[in-house]
């Protein structure tokens, strides 16, 4: 079945889920492999983080638009309420933090993204750069600054890790100890 029903995650459901899972390790690994002890300057094969993490906002358009317009299985019954809750404001993080990585990533980035074939331009060049900067009189500096803390520094390395951790610590919890299908929903 391609679609979800109430009961169980679709083909595609499924094949988007693990996609986005891997392109998301792809882009964490690629990142720490380029930093692990590099402390100055520009740090050399950047660009490959860079266009995994740009590039996954088309699949996760997709997979937005998909789950808004299939219906989610419903959750082992009597799950308790609190665990409901978090998996619920788990999950909004998570497809919040989909989108947000790689906006932030971008909009803090000033050498834009290289695909080869084509370029997508440091935002910090664009015209709408240009705008909000003369509007709101803030530097290029400045900007980056927020970005690049909440990227970089906040969000990349501690609430996106424990966000995923979270989500999967709860997946083998409900399959290890639970012993229900909310992880094999998702696998078979």
């Amino acid at each position: 079945m391609l679609t979800n029903t109430t009961t169980a995650w679709g083909r595609v459901t499924r094949f988007l889920h693990w996609l986005m899972a891997a392109w998301i390790v792809t882009a964490y690994t690629v990142i720490i492999y380029l930093t692990w002890g590099h402390t100055e300057g520009l740090i050399p094969g950047l660009n490959y983080h860079k266009a995994i993490g740009f590039a996954i906002l088309l699949p996760f358009a997709f997979r937005l638009v998909w789950r808004l317009c299939n219906p989610v299985p419903a959750l082992p019954y009597g799950m308790p309420t609190w665990q409901v809750r978090l998996s619920q404001l788990t999950h909004v993080l998570l497809y919040f933090l989909m989108i947000a990585m790689p906006v932030s990533g971008y909009l803090g980035n000033f050498g834009g993204v290289d695909y080869g074939i084509f370029q997508v331009p440091p935002f910090a060049r664009t015209e709408l750069a240009s705008w909000i900067f003369t509007t709101f009189g803030i530097s290029g500096e400045q900007w980056d600054i927020f970005f690049d803390s909440f990227h970089y520094r906040v969000v990349g390395p501690f609430v996106f890790p424990v966000l995923v951790a979270l989500h999967v610590g709860a997946a083998l919890f409900h399959h290890l100890a639970k012993k229900d299908d909310v992880l094999r929903r998702m696998w078979k």
